[in-house]
């Protein structure tokens, strides 16, 4: 499932223009709105022998990959400001309690001017 932070309008782009690609040369019909799209797409473009749909997966997979933290040892490199804001900011993270999770995900995803409507 794609985080809402990484769908934006070019994340939306490149799923439309993977799925008509995918739809064109293998006839496979992608539904955005299903929970498992972006997963689905990705893994049938990384089997196609088309080298641009090969492209989009690879576009697609790097826009909803998760955003790695940077390590500890690289942010105290940084300065004493940056590392004590870095530590404050985890502390924080840490604090706070986390999210509960819906039972089940949501069935459809609507876009209405820009904003995920779920």
């Amino acid at each position: 499932m794609i985080a809402d932070a990484q769908f934006n309008r070019a994340t939306l782009d490149c799923m439309t223009t993977l799925r008509r690609h995918l739809k064109r040369s293998l006839g496979v019909t992608v539904h955005l709105g299903d929970p498992d799209a972006v997963e689905s797409m990705i893994g049938l473009s990384r089997d196609c022998p088309n080298a641009d749909i090969r492209d989009l997966g690879n576009r697609l997979a790097d826009m909803v990959a998760p955003v790695v933290p940077e390590p500890e040892e690289s942010m105290v490199a940084q300065g004493a400001i940056a590392a004590r804001q870095y530590h404050v900011n985890a502390q924080r993270q840490r604090d706070m309690p986390a999210e509960p999770t819906p039972a089940s995900p949501s069935g459809s995803v609507r876009i209405y001017r820009g904003q995920v409507i779920r």
